[in-house]
């Protein structure tokens, strides 16, 4: 057998086996990313609306829990750890002012993977139903604490869930709400009832 014997390559089977030139693959590259730096901004867009969807409806569904709690609260004539339980309690030193202009009174907050607590010792029936109503009947994994959406539009940075009540001219509390709250505890976003436009 001639071991010398060598098969002739075709200059069109040497080119095949090259692969891309230097200006092709930058060129590719180019095209890339410009698409990248078209579709990017859009994409966000979307990822940031259908977060703030999922906020607004996890706020629609703390707020039935309250609304449930509070029909069942409210009939209760009892004590819960020697204390006399009241969900229409109003701790003076629980109500702020919100960026809308009007007061509300904090009633229990979720975030950093908690549940739903407050300090006020006549509401403590009232926020373990609500927190049964979530399937979380105490304290501990978290339960609606953290919002999907991270970004500021305008007011802060989104961290945890409120469960509030809006006070009357007269000092009373007419409605439950649910709002978005900074690292601070304030609220910063109203989701339920009427969410706020700036995020929608």
């Amino acid at each position: 057998m001639d071991k010398g014997l060598s098969i002739p390559v075709s200059p069109n089977d040497s080119r095949k086996n090259k692969g891309f030139s230097l200006v092709e693959l930058i060129i590719v590259i180019a095209i890339m990313a410009i698409l990248a730096a078209a579709i990017a901004p859009a994409l966000i867009r979307y990822l940031n609306k259908s977060r703030k969807a999922s906020d607004i409806e996890t706020a629609s569904v703390i707020m039935g829990a309250v609304n449930a709690a509070y029909g069942e609260a409210y009939s209760f004539e009892g004590s819960e750890n020697g204390t006399e339980q009241d969900a229409d309690h109003i701790d003076l030193g629980a109500l702020c002012t919100t960026s809308y202009g009007y007061q509300i009174e904090k009633i229990a907050i979720a975030k950093n993977n908690g549940t739903f607590t407050n300090n006020v010792a006549e509401q403590q029936h009232f926020l373990n139903l609500i927190r049964e109503d979530l399937g979380k009947k105490q304290q501990g994994a978290g339960e609606f604490s953290n919002p999907k959406c991270k970004r500021d539009s305008g007011n802060g940075v989104p961290e945890g869930f409120l469960i509030a009540r809006h006070i009357n001219a007269e000092g009373q509390g007419d409605r439950f709400e649910v709002w978005i709250t900074d690292s601070s505890d304030a609220p910063i976003y109203r989701l339920n009832p009427d969410c706020c436009k700036e995020y929608k």
